[in-house]
């Protein structure tokens, strides 16, 4: 795809290019300027449309290069591993995907918060996944999953540009950060209703009450 958007922007260039030098001969040869005016009003709308496409046709790498240069403005810690991005927010870290959709102007964001507390190992996977379930019924903004060895908080959207970007990370930190609030409040329940034993028989929901 990215090869088709470079080679349609060199045609825009040569074209625009090839009627300048079209109307400059036909001026001279014909002592009118009329064609130099027509070609050059073509040339420009060429122009034009080349530098439209610049906004258009954004690559994923281009939008997030603008979202790099947008954090370090705002003072916010980022880096690239192993070409993925991560970003920084009061101590919490934060990895960052972009993906293209069907629309080459709208973009994939998924915000995603992956963590291991030293209670993982005392809770087994029942009561993780019944965890999981309560979380994502009552934040609906996220996607909470727990996996083999850590938990995992999902905050997915659209974006157009690095200004975009913004606005839902701030979003995503704020709607992750209340969901890790309601895991909080279901560790004790899961330490004591979902131990991590060979002999646990794990019941359906959770027992507040003794």
């Amino acid at each position: 795809m990215e090869d088709k958007k470079t080679f349609s922007r060199s045609n825009l260039v040569s074209a625009a290019i090839g009627v300048l030098i079209m109307g400059v001969l036909y001026s001279l040869q014909d002592r009118s300027f009329v064609w130099l005016i027509l070609c050059g009003c073509l040339a420009l709308g060429i122009i034009i449309a080349y530098i439209l496409s610049l906004t258009l046709w954004k690559s994923t790498q281009a939008i997030e290069a603008d979202i790099c240069k947008r954090l370090g403005k705002e003072g916010y810690h980022y880096e690239k591993n192993e070409g993925t991005l991560y970003v920084t927010k009061n101590d919490s870290r934060f990895q960052v995907q972009l993906a293209d959709s069907y629309n080459i102007r709208i973009k994939h964001l998924c915000v995603l918060y992956k963590f291991r507390d030293d209670d993982f190992g005392k809770v087994n996977m029942d009561g993780w996944s019944q965890a999981a379930n309560a979380i994502n019924i009552n934040n609906t903004d996220t996607i909470f999953v727990a996996l083999e060895d850590h938990l995992c908080c999902c905050y997915q959207t659209s974006i157009g540009n690095s200004k975009d970007f913004m606005n839902e990370f701030n979003h995503a930190y704020q709607a992750i950060g209340e969901a890790i609030g309601d895991y909080g409040k279901l560790i004790p329940y899961l330490e004591r209703d979902y131990p991590n034993t060979a002999e646990n028989q794990s019941s359906i929901g959770f027992r507040q009450n003794d």
